[in-house]
């Protein structure tokens, strides 16, 4: 099983309107620029490119990657927020529907809230999450449901009309708490379209955000006794403007270390 992963962070300037089909071709021209970087995931943001499952599944196929998006379901007259998680051979490996819905979504997109059941996704790599937006960083269940099954990575996709600025802080408080790295992929800064009204959106400032790595026990043991800030856990973050960025994400420290930390500190786990 690899020990790091190269991922791409999409971070994409949308069409106004959500449900601009001019968003998916948008997307297939930013993915153009993940070819021959042998990826293991590339990462849209929330509600982008809102549809296009198929068109995307046969993009992750050509790219040999897996690929997350923000997508809208459909099912029994609702609709949900999802992460749409697409393996390397373009089939839907699992959606995970967000739980907590603001107001814009639930009375601009009439949007329904998901089950608040965070699922963890076996990949060829080590078992994902995709928790959306503030069901990850504002809350802590999702963190604690799936670093409980063995989560060694989420990814954050999320939308600011609000709250940028907590973003980042509270994902790391997540990482902290369950001792894994975490993909934070944002759009970036627009004026998004919903019902008539323009709603500026607080875009850009996606980040990777993952513990440093450490090679064996005394690396780890004379680490520890240094930390005193989660700063140095912030390996890349990038500005307002859109942007494709290419990352490594480290698994095995997070293998190694986990139970270790979390005895360290006496979490209850």
């Amino acid at each position: 099983m690899k020990e790091s992963i190269r991922v791409a962070l999409v971070q994409p300037k949308p069409y106004p309107a959500f449900d601009d089909p001019r968003n998916l071709g948008h997307a297939l021209l930013l993915l153009e620029k993940c070819r021959g970087e042998s990826l293991d995931m590339v990462c849209f943001p929330e509600y982008f490119p809102f549809q296009g499952e198929r068109e995307l599944a046969a993009a992750a196929k050509d790219l040999n990657a897996y690929l997350v998006a923000g997508l809208v379901e459909s099912e029994g007259g609702k609709q949900y927020n999802t992460a749409t998680l697409i393996d390397r051979s373009g089939h839907i490996l699992g959606r995970q529907r967000k739980r907590n819905i603001g107001l814009i979504e639930r009375e601009g997109l009439g949007i329904s809230p998901g089950d608040g059941i965070f699922r963890a996704f076996t990949t060829d790599f080590g078992k994902i999450g995709v928790p959306v937006c503030i069901d990850f960083w504002g809350q802590p269940e999702a963190g604690k449901q799936l670093a409980d099954q063995g989560v060694e990575v989420v990814f954050n996709i999320s939308i600011f009309p609000i709250l940028r600025g907590h973003w980042k802080v509270g994902a790391s408080v997540r990482a902290f708490d369950n001792f894994f790295s975490v993909v934070g992929v944002n759009t970036a800064d627009y004026n998004a379209l919903i019902h008539g009204k323009r709603i500026h959106h607080h875009g850009g400032k996606s980040f990777v955000l993952q513990p440093p790595k450490l090679l064996d026990k005394d690396d780890f043991r004379r680490w520890l006794r240094s930390l005193d800030s989660t700063e140095n856990w912030i390996s890349l973050e990038l500005n307002e403007l859109e942007q494709v960025a290419v990352a490594s994400v480290h698994l095995s420290t997070t293998r190694r270390f986990r139970r270790e930390f979390w005895n360290r500190f006496g979490f209850q786990r």
